[in-house]
């Protein structure tokens, strides 16, 4: 389920089902890197989107958690940590990260819940088939890490 109005609905009747939540991590920057950034943010927004039609039923899609490029990771652990605590209190046992920022993978570890760190792929010169198989491939990725995730008694 989305953060949109029609699924909220949705996670409203059934959320004792739903013990997942995805959050896509995104980094901006408005400097010589702005492409880069947005591009990256294009791809991990049509990963969260097939992640959520996948799993849909067990997962609530959040909207990403946007900063700025040069944040303090101190400070971004914090943001997420302030995230997760709003997830637990309100029953959610797993959460899912996704980026394609690489200076995600230092701070895996103080991470809570599962960190997917997808390489940024240049879709934007791709037509859409090729862009569902790059897709699609991606999933059949990430499914086994998923699936550890889960079999984990409470993942946060």
């Amino acid at each position: 389920m989305r953060w949109q109005t029609a699924d909220i609905d949705t996670y409203q009747q059934s959320q004792s089902y739903v013990d997942t939540v995805l959050v896509p991590l995104l980094s901006f920057s408005l400097g010589e890197e702005m492409k880069s950034h947005v591009a990256m943010g294009e791809y991990i927004s049509l990963i969260a989107m097939e992640m959520e039609k996948q799993f849909r039923g067990r997962l609530l899609q959040l909207p990403p958690l946007v900063y700025p490029q040069n944040e303090p990771r101190e400070q971004l652990l914090r943001h997420a940590g302030a995230w997760v605590d709003e997830m637990k209190a309100n029953g959610k046992n797993h959460v899912i990260w996704i980026t394609s920022d690489p200076a995600w993978k230092n701070d895996e570890k103080d991470l809570p819940g599962l960190l997917l760190w997808f390489p940024h792929l240049p879709i934007e010169h791709m037509d859409k088939k090729l862009q569902q198989k790059t897709i699609n491939d991606q999933m059949k990725e990430i499914l086994p890490q998923v699936m550890k995730e889960w079999q984990k008694e409470s993942g946060i």
